[in-house]
């Protein structure tokens, strides 16, 4: 890999950013300096996928992240008004980090088809970078404005290589057409000064036709460039903390956000029991305070992949963490739904037969063995539609699912979630549960 150094001009007041795809593949991303941050350039070594990315102090410091068959992008993926790595791999997934340095993606979700180019841009101007890929076979582009949540779709026709910028100045991204041999630029639906909707790119600037020079064609580097340095004093996220209580667009953007990521809000505009429960459990999974209240500053954790464990041989299973209360279910490998538990307490109470126990909840590896329909009765009270996974103990739906551990030994689910959940489990269907005395598996 040939390292270098790549300096760019951008026409600020005809575009903000630019993608554009090179020959070898790769795609090069162009961010203009904004108040305190201004432009770097990455490397990405084609052959093992390794980023080499400019410190503050003018060095160049490595890491891993993807492999040698991604095409890598770069973007403000968490409006911070910094930009991380990226990675789109062949087969439509989109991974994505929100730091500048290696590890497991925090965003991970498939959009797009094998022989797809991703692209990147703030294609609705809230201040956060989405992604797009262009489909050749089509010659057309398709945009989302939300990182794996396709509610909006944005579908453009390109003559020629796609491109990406804020022609008009209005603050959100356009696509264009670039056109290699003629060095033109086509921008749909875009009014420029002098009434030109066809730019030409020299490699350097975007200008009108008339006044282009191809003397100083772009060399054909494999850099991905953007702004990896502090964020702007203007890049604040101004969205709302919301409670019980509030209503409105910001709770239905909540409620469509959680879903994204696989927690249960219900519907509707009020910020209701539903939406709370599902906060709650988002608040344990992240370890954050557990009042129900989404507070301002977690808007940004939304777009972080909810992790389950990798377990090979059982794609389709049940995972409770006591430590967080969480439960979740996993289907094909992926997180289908997580929901907020009450497990044991650990206080002592007197068993069926007199004696004083413990209240615990076995951890280790189960499946489930029986289940009982609607309401049945214990010795201990009455348990809602529950599945077994050992001697006693089950994953019941009761009227009291505290944010903290408050039963005997079973694992207590909402009846909301246990209607929703039990359609789901049969027998022989793998639980793990683990986290007080069992150590829980890495993500």
């Amino acid at each position: 890999m040939a390292l270098g150094v790549l300096t760019h001009t951008v026409d600020r007041k005809n575009m903000q950013r630019f993608i554009f795809p090179l020959a070898v593949g790769i795609a090069l991303t162009v961010i203009p300096s904004v108040a305190s941050a201004s432009i770097s350039v990455a490397y990405v070594d084609p052959d093992d996928g390794r980023w080499y990315v400019p410190t503050q102090a003018g060095a160049l410091t490595g890491f891993q992240f993807g492999a040698s068959a991604d095409t890598p992008i770069s973007g403000d993926w968490d409006c911070n008004g910094i930009d991380t790595p990226g990675r789109f791999r062949h087969n439509g997934y989109f991974y994505l980090r929100n730091s500048v340095n290696g590890g497991d993606p925090d965003v991970s979700f498939h959009f797009g088809v094998p022989g797809d180019r991703p692209l990147v841009g703030d294609w609705n101007g809230d201040g956060c970078d989405t992604v797009a890929v262009y489909r050749p076979s089509e010659s057309v582009v398709y945009a989302a404005d939300r990182l794996d949540l396709h509610t909006t779709w944005r579908v453009h026709d390109v003559a020629g290589s796609p491109m990406v910028g804020d022609f008009d100045g209005d603050g959100r991204d356009e696509i264009a057409g670039y056109r290699p041999n003629s060095g033109l630029v086509v921008v749909d639906d875009v009014v420029l000064d002098g009434g030109h909707d066809v730019l030409f790119f020299d490699g350097l600037e975007l200008t009108a036709p008339a006044t282009y020079s191809a003397a100083n064609a772009l060399a054909r580097l494999t850099p991905v460039a953007g702004n990896f340095g502090i964020p702007c004093s203007g890049c604040q996220d101004s969205r709302p903390a919301l409670a019980t209580g509030d209503s409105g667009a910001w709770v239905t953007e909540l409620r469509a956000r959680l879903v994204a990521v696989g927690f249960r809000p219900g519907e509707g505009d009020q910020y209701d029991k539903a939406l709370k429960g599902a906060v709650v459990a988002f608040e344990k999974y992240h370890r954050l305070e557990r009042d129900g209240v989404f507070d301002a500053d977690h808007w940004a954790l939304l777009d972080t992949a909810v992790g389950v464990p990798y377990r090979v041989d059982t794609p389709t299973r049940v995972e409770v963490d006591l430590e967080r209360q969480i439960l979740i279910l996993v289907i094909d490998h992926q997180p289908a739904g997580i929901i907020p538990v009450s497990s044991a307490n650990g206080e002592t109470y007197t068993s069926y037969n007199g004696n004083t126990a413990i209240a615990r909840t076995p951890e280790g590896d189960f499946s489930f063995y029986r289940e009982e329909d609607g309401w049945y009765r214990s010795y201990l009270g009455g348990l809602y539609e529950p599945f077994f996974f050992r001697g006693g103990y089950a994953i019941h739906g009761s009227n009291s699912v505290p944010a903290y551990p408050a039963s005997h030994g079973c694992i207590r689910t909402q009846i909301a979630d246990q209607d929703w959940l039990k359609p789901q489990l049969e027998k022989g269907m793998p639980v793990f549960v683990y986290g007080v005395r069992v150590e829980a598996p890495e993500i």
